[in-house]
């Protein structure tokens, strides 16, 4: 395998502790740490600050969205590294474990030309807006692109340089940002998963996504992907 730059790209929103630690164990593991404040606030200076000691943090003024944040930092990337690298991007919440962000990371960096995704097995117990949300875009992302995919909401994601200049035209600015980026690439890129461990900390209520707004959005992308496709066959 050749020799390539390992980058971890966090979008962070009112993050807590574990952004310091996720940043500190990822300088560890040799990663070079990118993490965008999407607009917090000044009242989460201090944990950013503290972040910065082991990683590059881009501050923006007001709050972008999720995809807005990813965005801006894959336009980081691209002009602060150079060729061949590999980047994997990890929510700030602590919900993805190191050993599966170096999984994904390594199995992305044996497959340059593809991407990689980690995939949660949902399980009963799970939080049923998780279970619910992701059996439903599993289903749309079938209908849409004839292809399987068992996790389409995991934000654990990891992809060579190759692929960042699709990742940064996909639409989307907030959470609908991650299904259109999937369903871009999916025409491009194989799709390769690999299972991960599912972490939800205190029932998933440090998430900001808004489970009938954030997933009615996040549906209508399967609907004008499908639409703009019948389209473009006429």
């Amino acid at each position: 395998m050749e020799n390539r730059t390992k980058i971890a790209l966090i979008p962070a929103y009112m993050p807590d502790e574990a952004l310091v630690e996720i940043s500190m164990e990822l300088k560890e593991r040799e990663f070079s740490v990118i993490v965008i404040d999407d607009g917090s606030g000044a009242d989460f200076d201090d944990i950013f600050e503290r972040a910065s000691k082991y990683a590059k943090v881009i501050r923006l003024k007001v709050n972008k969205g999720k995809g807005f944040a990813l965005k801006k930092g894959f336009r980081f990337i691209r002009a602060s590294f150079a060729p061949p690298y590999t980047l994997v991007t990890v929510d700030a919440d602590g919900q993805h474990k190191i050993a599966d962000v170096i999984n994904v990371y390594n199995y992305a960096a044996k497959y340059p030309e593809d991407v990689v995704i980690g995939c949660r097995r949902l399980e009963r117990d799970d939080p049923i807006k998780s279970r619910i949300g992701n059996n439903i875009t599993n289903f749309l992302y079938k209908v849409t692109t004839g292809s399987k995919l068992s996790d389409t909401q995991t934000g654990l994601r990891a992809f060579s340089d190759g692929s960042v200049d699709i990742a940064i035209k996909s639409k989307g600015n907030r959470y609908e940002y991650e299904i259109n980026s999937l369903l871009d690439f999916s025409r491009i890129r194989k799709i390769r998963e690999i299972p991960i461990e599912t972490v939800y900390i205190n029932n998933n209520r440090a998430s900001h996504f808004k489970p009938i707004k954030d997933s009615a959005v996040i549906y209508s992308q399967f609907f004008t992907n499908k639409f703009s496709k019948n389209k473009n066959k006429e």
